[in-house]
């Protein structure tokens, strides 16, 4: 009995277990609901301090072990099983339904929560951990792509020289697009880096406009070997910190177009005596200054020498085989462009091919006039400029970049010029009123341009200049991508004979034919489109056709200055559109009457042009005037009965005007000037030609400069009955800053002035130009002989700001002061001196001194006090 019963125990006993178990998974569903919540309790509770020991060893520079690692993944799945469990529970406590499907579901639901039970549990049991995080496994060290670059040592020699420099954290590499900063990065990081023994860690990430700082955090994060699961970016850059902080890195930043704030990056701006450094590359010089940069530096385009060698490098044997005749033409080519290497390389590229001298004369022509069409320029030279364009924040910023590219290559443009364009355009704000704030305007915009490598300095800080391949790449813009070729004619500084024939301007919008040699225009287009005509500098242009205007009827922009043009052609008054007319030194001497109706017309420039006539009310007409310039030109203003000429009142009915240049014959007229207020604070240029009866100039304080708050240029010539110019602040009222603008002054002709110091200075003033004034002995007279007599030795400081001092034709000057008194020009830069034959003693004091130019009998003729103030000023005479 006691073998059956074991017998039956052993068969039925599981049924009855399962049979049991299933009935309490069906009866005690809230029961295995429960154990279930008490056991993922318990796990959390061991999950956080598993995972505030990991925290804590990462913020110690160490990652978290495969076996943690692996262990939270399996907690974090459980866990978000366990709350559907919980969720699906709640639900089926108040869902209606069939009750034998509520008992199926209840059924499996109590099934699954056991399971879970078990294996929380067991997770907990294997949650002790003797270690839950390993030492980083960095890489110290990865290999870019590069290509050989040429002309780049001395840029090497001043990274390596700032990596080895504790005092330089931050290092700043800006220049234009396709100059070779991404070239020179990669060559640094592969060649200096690579072997740099001090250095733990180089980093090198290309960051592109559109960065994204948790994909820059995860490259940095896993060249150190750093785990990102489940970290914020704050996080991220918490541990990054930590880890930099206690290495020595090299990161590379290449294509920055915006600042990057490196601390919430994560990454430890280095300190002093520290070797970590930062180096970054942009096309915006802004960037390196919002990022504090210790060191910039600006990648030039190559010079000639290193531009022909790279250009040979990539057109190849072809050219090496080439005759000379090719070899001229190649030069021509790789002159064109520019220097930059990414043009080099690709125009080279792109004639490889070429193998005759027709086929090289072709690629000129296209390089002048439709570079686009060269094979790659488009796409790998163009392309990659426009985005420095594509990334200007205004329109407005286009546009004057636009009005750059008109200009011949390599000019160097006044950034006045360009201003003037801009106020026609009407992009300088009406807010901005002061004839200072407009100019500052015109500037500041150029001046974004130049920090943005879109456009270069000229000449000297009042001009710019434009990359050829920059302005080839706006051209190709704005001509819509070289789709609209008939939209643009510009062929400045071409050599142009004749101007392009009247049909290729029908369908034209903008036109540039300046610095030619154009002698007439003969034929009247019709250019419903035209906005802009610039035929600026064609000197040997002497007419233009009667009617040349009558179909343009969208005109905005008409320049003809610097022609031999000696009458404006009828039908100027029909261009109601016009905003900018300019005729500043041709040979034109009078208004034409239809003048008076351009209605529209915001700056007139006439300057330099010997104007007699002008019709009553001509000027008086043009009252949307904002700017208007007639220096040298006509000065007839009408004042006083006994007076001749203009209306003053007609210059005092422009209310809209911020900036003139104008030209004064008479006393009236000048303080007629100086007592309007309006007139007065717009003057930027002041010619006093004659003017009987003015015996004295006071500066820079008088009632006569007063209003004049933008004066920046006085030239006062003819003025016969002038005796003193005098220099005085005596009078000067502490609350106004009188002639703080102003920077030149010229005094020509004048037979009977001398200029006498009373005290004070001109404090502004960096041009003093002095010519053919024949009463002139010293340079600066002190009141009277006998009072300086009786004053021991002094030093004078009368232009503390003057760089450029010029004395022309003077006959009598004999010195610069009289007697023991020594004039200072701390900021003097230049001295030239012509044609003053009795000048033989150059007593001054001019520490900046950097060259004095003058013929060699003059100097040949100068009597020193002593040996070595010759000999210290020997080296800076420039024979002319």
């Amino acid at each position: 009995m006691e073998f059956l019963a074991s017998i039956f125990d052993n068969i039925f006993r599981p049924l009855k277990d399962f049979f049991a178990k299933s009935f309490g998974y069906v009866m005690s569903c809230q029961d295995y609901i429960e154990a279930l919540r008490n056991e993922m309790n318990e796990l959390r509770s061991k999950r956080d301090d598993v995972k505030r020991m990991v925290n804590a060893e990462e913020l110690r520079g160490r990652v978290p072990t495969s076996q943690v690692k692996l262990w939270l993944e399996r907690v974090a799945a459980l866990e978000e099983q366990a709350a559907k469990v919980d969720e699906e529970f709640r639900e089926r406590l108040t869902a209606p339904g069939n009750q034998s499907k509520r008992v199926l579901s209840t059924y499996q639901l109590s099934k699954k929560a056991d399971k879970m039970v078990t294996e929380a549990y067991d997770l907990k049991d294997k949650g002790s951990f003797n270690k839950v995080a390993d030492e980083l496994v960095q890489v110290r060290f990865e290999e870019m792509p590069s290509t050989p670059v040429v002309g780049m040592a001395s840029l090497l020699d001043q990274l390596s020289d700032s990596l080895a420099n504790d005092e330089v954290g931050v290092v700043g590499i800006y220049g234009m697009g396709g100059v070779g900063k991404t070239a020179l990065l990669t060559k640094f990081n592969n060649e200096i880096l690579a072997v740099a023994e001090q250095i733990n860690l180089a980093i090198y990430i290309e960051v592109t406009k559109d960065f994204n700082m948790e994909e820059i955090q995860k490259v940095i994060g896993d060249r150190l070997g750093l785990s990102w699961e489940r970290k914020t970016p704050k996080e991220r850059a918490l541990i990054l910190y930590k880890v930099l902080s206690n290495t020595n890195f090299v990161l590379l930043l290449d294509d920055l177009w915006e600042p990057l704030n490196l601390r919430k990056l994560g990454v430890p701006i280095p300190k002093r005596q520290s070797k970590s450094k930062i180096l970054l590359a942009t096309r915006i010089e802004d960037v390196c200054d919002q990022m504090d940069v210790k060191k910039k530096i600006k990648v030039e385009r190559l010079p000639q020498g290193e531009a022909w060698e790279l250009f040979q490098e990539k057109v190849g044997e072809a050219l090496a085989c080439s005759n000379s005749s090719i070899r001229c033409q190649a030069e021509d080519v790789a002159a064109k462009c520019g220097g930059l290497p990414l043009a080099l390389i690709t125009v080279g590229r792109a004639m490889a091919s070429k193998r005759t001298a027709k086929e090289w004369k072709h690629a000129i022509t296209d390089l002048k006039s439709a570079p686009w069409q060269l094979l790659g320029m488009g796409t790998d030279v163009f392309d990659h400029l426009k985005r420095s364009y594509a990334n200007l924040p205004t329109e407005q910023l286009r546009t004057c970049l636009f009005y750059c590219s008109l200009f011949p290559e390599e000019f160097s443009i006044h950034k006045d010029w360009i201003t003037h364009y801009c106020i026609a355009e009407g992009l300088i704000d009406d807010l901005y009123t002061e004839v200072d704030e407009i100019f500052n305007m015109g500037h500041h915009l150029l001046g974004v341009l130049k920090r943005v490598s879109l456009i270069e300095q000229g000449d000297d800080e009042y001009y710019i200049k434009m990359h050829p391949m920059v302005r080839a790449m706006v051209l190709w813009i704005t001509s819509e991508f070289g789709g609209k070729k008939t939209k643009l004619i510009v062929q400045a500084g071409t050599g142009l004979k004749e101007a392009p024939r009247a049909e290729k301007w029908t369908e034209a919008e903008m036109i540039s034919l300046m610095y030619n040699d154009i002698r007439e225009l003969y034929e009247a287009p019709n250019s419903p489109h035209l906005r802009t005509l610039l035929l600026h500098q064609n000197p040997a242009l002497e007419k233009i056709c009667d009617g040349f205007f009558q179909f343009m009827p969208s005109l905005r922009i008409l320049d003809i200055s610097l022609t031999s043009i000696s009458k404006l052609p009828s039908g100027i008054g029909s261009l109601a559109c016009l905003q900018y007319l300019e005729f500043c030194a041709t040979k034109i001497t009078s208004l034409p009457r239809e003048l008076g109706s351009l209605i529209n017309l915001r700056s007139l420039l006439l300057s330099r042009t010997p104007i007699q006539t002008i019709p009553s009310g001509v000027i008086g007409g043009l009252l949307a005037l904002e700017v208007l310039y007639m220096y040298k030109s006509y000065g007839d203003w009408k004042v006083g009965s006994s007076d001749t000429g203009v209306e003053f009142q007609e210059l005092e009915s422009l209310r809209r005007l911020k900036a003139l240049e104008i030209t004064i014959k008479t006393v009236t007229a000048l303080q007629k000037l100086s007592q309007s207020y309006q007139l007065a604070r717009s003057t930027r240029r002041l010619h006093l030609n004659g003017c009987p009866g003015l015996l004295t100039i006071q500066l820079p304080s008088s009632n006569l400069w007063k209003n004049m708050t933008g004066l920046s240029f006085v030239r006062i010539d003819n003025c016969d009955d002038l005796e003193d110019v005098i220099i005085d602040c005596s009078s000067a009222d502490d609350e106004l800053s009188v002639l703080s603008t102003l920077q030149e002054l010229i005094l020509q002709g004048l037979k009977n002035t001398r200029i006498v110091w009373k005290g004070g200075c001109v404090q502004h003033l960096t041009n003093l130009n002095i010519w053919f004034c024949n009463g002139i002995e010293r340079l600066i007279e002190i009141l009277s002989e006998e009072q300086q007599e009786l004053q021991e030795c002094r030093l004078i400081t009368a232009f503390p700001n003057l760089k450029w001092l010029y004395l022309h034709g003077l006959p009598d000057l004999m010195s610069l002061s009289r007697g023991r008194t020594l004039l200072a020009f701390p900021s003097l830069e230049i001295l030239k001196v012509l044609k003053c034959p009795k000048l033989r003693t150059l007593k001054l004091s001019a520490e900046k001194l950097k060259e004095i130019k003058g013929t060699i009998g003059w100097w040949d003729g100068v009597e020193w006090d002593d040996d070595d103030h010759k000999y210290a000023l020997l080296p800076l005479f420039k024979q002319l």
